[in-house]
C-alpha cells in the first residue's frame, strides 16, 4: 500500500467546492487519523502508519501499537502516541501509551467488562475518558502511569456514542434519546434533554448543540431559550461531524456524503457525494481544506470556499 502521490484533482462546478481529491487508497478503513505539519497518522488495525506528503518515494514508516485501534492521539510534548484500542473477540478495551523514540509501547491500561465506543484524551488533566459497551463512562488518570487511578465512573441507563469535553464538563448523548452535562469538579450529572431517539453525532457550540438521530434529523438545540428546530436529510443520516468556519459544519453520512450545514440558520449549503461508503472521520486540516476516511478505504482531501 502506498500513498496515492499524484491522485486525479476533480475541478467541480457545485457552488463552494473548489476541489476533492483522493489523498489515500487503503487496504483496510480508516477508522481515525490526524495530519501533524507535513505528516499524516492513521490507524490500520493493530498499526499506526505516517508517512509525509511531500516525500516522493512515498516511504511509510509503521508504530505496532496492538489491539485494534480504535482512536488516535498525537502528544508531542512526550513524544508519544495514545491510542485506545479494542481486544477481538474479548470484551476488553486498552489505553495504550507508544513511545515514538524507542518505538515500543511502554504503558498499558485494560478495562476488561466492555469495549470502547468513543473516547476522549485530555492532555491537560492527563485524563483519558472512555465510553464503553457495559453502560458506562469512566475518567482514567494516567499520569503516574504505569499506575492507572479512575476518577469518575459514571453509570448509564444506555451506552453514549459520543462524548465531548469543554470547560470542566463532560456532554454525552445515549442511545435512548437524552444529552448530559457531567461536571467534573461536582460529580452532578445533569440531563439537558430527553430527545427519545437514538442520538448519532452531536457539536457543541456557545449557545447551542447540533445533534443528529438515525432518522436522519439534524436538530439545533439552543441552550438560551431551550427550543429545537430541525431539518431531515432523507432516507440517510449522519455519522460523524467537525466544525468548520465559525458557525459551520461538514458531516459525513452512512451513505458517504458529505454535506455542509450552516448551523446558525440551519440550512444546507451543499452536498457530495464522492465517498463509495461510510464516512468515519472528518479532520479540520488549515484554511479551507478538510479531509475525511470512509469504509470505501480512502481518505480525501476536500477545498472549500464560501
Amino acid at each position: 500500500m502506498k500513498p496515492i502521490k499524484n491522485a486525479l484533482l476533480f475541478i467541480l462546478i457545485s457552488m463552494g467546492l473548489q476541489a476533492q481529491e483522493t489523498f489515500l487508497r487503503n487496504k483496510f478503513s480508516v477508522r481515525d487519523f490526524f495530519i501533524k505539519q507535513d505528516s499524516i497518522f492513521y490507524i490500520e488495525k493493530r498499526d499506526v502508519i505516517y508517512f509525509r506528503n511531500q516525500d516522493k518515494t512515498g516511504a511509510i514508516n509503521t508504530y505496532f501499537i496492538g489491539g485494534y485501534g480504535l482512536e488516535i492521539y498525537d502528544d508531542s510534548k512526550n513524544n508519544q502516541i495514545i491510542t485506545v484500542s479494542n481486544e477481538f473477540p474479548r470484551p476488553v478495551s486498552s489505553l495504550r501509551f507508544y513511545n515514538k523514540s524507542i518505538k515500543i509501547v511502554e504503558d498499558v491500561y485494560y478495562y476488561t467488562q466492555g469495549r470502547s465506543l468513543d473516547a476522549l484524551i485530555l492532555p491537560d488533566l492527563n485524563y483519558a475518558v472512555l465510553s464503553l459497551s457495559d453502560k458506562k463512562i469512566i475518567v482514567i488518570d494516567y499520569e503516574k502511569k504505569p499506575a492507572f487511578v479512575i476518577r469518575h465512573n459514571i453509570t448509564l441507563k444506555s451506552i453514549a456514542r459520543k462524548i465531548i469535553f469543554k470547560e470542566g464538563y463532560l456532554y454525552y448523548v445515549t442511545d435512548l434519546g437524552e444529552i448530559f452535562k457531567y461536571n467534573f469538579t461536582t460529580k452532578e450529572n445533569t440531563i439537558l434533554l430527553a430527545y427519545g431517539k437514538l442520538i448519532t453525532d452531536f457539536v457543541l457550540f456557545d449557545q447551542y448543540m447540533v445533534f443528529t438521530t438515525k432518522e436522519g434529523e439534524i436538530l439545533k438545540y439552543s441552550f438560551v431559550n431551550g427550543i429545537v428546530s430541525k431539518l431531515n436529510i432523507g432516507n440517510d443520516f449522519v455519522l460523524t461531524s467537525t466544525r468548520y468556519q465559525k458557525d459551520k459544519l461538514i458531516m459525513g453520512t452512512f451513505k458517504g456524503n458529505i454535506i455542509v450545514l450552516d448551523a446558525k440558520t440551519m440550512s444546507i449549503l451543499n452536498q457530495f457525494n464522492f465517498h463509495k461508503r461510510s464516512v468515519l472521520k472528518i479532520v479540520n486540516y488549515k484554511d479551507n481544506e478538510f479531509y475525511s476516511s470512509s469504509m470505501d478505504k480512502t481518505i480525501k482531501k476536500w477545498k472549500i470556499d464560501f
